[in-house]
């Protein structure tokens, strides 16, 4: 590694490989629960929540709940509205 003259702070590098690689095939699914769910924005792009991993398990519940309802009327609210777009 080498060092930046201005602070004389070690830059940091990446691996040159993975320490463990895994073979995955194209029509392979996964599921990432430990990311949390998807959360579907107003304007039609994706997140996930950042703090889920320190949630509690009924508060997982919660959000669970409350994120697939709301996700479903976004979804439909963008569908009806790219079909009305396409339609004008």
């Amino acid at each position: 590694m080498s060092t930046n003259n201005n602070n004389n702070k070690e830059i940091l590098a990446l691996p040159a490989t993975a320490e463990e690689t895994v073979q995955v095939d194209v029509n392979d699914t996964y599921k990432l629960k430990e990311l949390g769910p998807v959360v579907v924005n107003e304007d039609g792009s994706i997140s996930r929540i950042n703090n889920w991993h320190e949630m509690a398990d009924i508060e997982k519940s919660n959000v669970n709940r409350i994120l697939l309802k709301r996700n479903r009327q976004r979804l439909e609210r963008l569908k009806k509205a790219e079909q009305d777009k396409n339609s004008v």
